[in-house]
């Protein structure tokens, strides 16, 4: 009987040390993310920093300076690019070398579904859509995405392969091409 309060107690202290241990790894992982963050907005001119947590750049103002920004309900055409802090590229709407346009329907402050052939396909990652919020047709704007409002979990292929490991800020360039207001 003792020997099993024994292996008991032994078993618990061993799986708080061991959950431990992954707090630990995940706040050490969160702060290296933070601190990479850091160093890229440092070295790439004035970022906004919205209340969602994204980090927001114009590259290209408008040319007119009046017209409506993005809102909830409108349909969006989009170029993008997609970067890792290290300006390696991991994603783009170019088809045989030219922009082929992406139409998005944003449906909260967070949300975005992907249309494609007049129908809802998917959605964008949370961290598209507060920028886009900023956005004006003609706008070209470069978005610092941490990994919670991106792919917190990482992002794979079909196969299993890692595309997108988790704790990675990513860096796009958007571009409004058209705005859709609804009817």
């Amino acid at each position: 009987m003792k020997n099993k309060y024994i292996l008991f107690f032994g078993l618990l202290v061993l799986g708080l040390a061991t959950s431990c241990g992954k707090d630990d790894n995940y706040l050490t992982r969160m702060e290296d993310e933070r601190e990479e963050r850091s160093a890229y907005l440092e070295r790439n001119g004035t970022f906004k920093l919205l209340p969602e947590g994204v980090y927001y750049q114009v590259l290209k103002a408008p040319e007119n300076l009046d017209a409506p920004k993005v809102a909830i309900k409108d349909e969006v055409v989009v170029y993008f690019t997609g970067y890792f802090l290290d300006g390696r590229v991991f994603d783009n709407n170019v088809l045989n070398g030219k922009y082929e346009p992406m139409t998005l329907r944003i449906v909260s402050k967070l949300g975005a579904q992907i249309i494609r052939e007049g129908a809802a396909n998917g959605y964008t990652i949370e961290g598209w859509v507060p920028a886009l919020l900023e956005m004006q047709e003609g706008t070209k704007a470069r978005v610092v995405i941490p990994s919670n409002r991106a792919y917190p979990y990482g992002k794979t292929d079909g196969l299993g392969n890692i595309i997108i490991p988790m704790y990675t800020t990513l860096v796009f360039d958007l571009e409004v091409v058209e705005i859709r207001k609804p009817e």
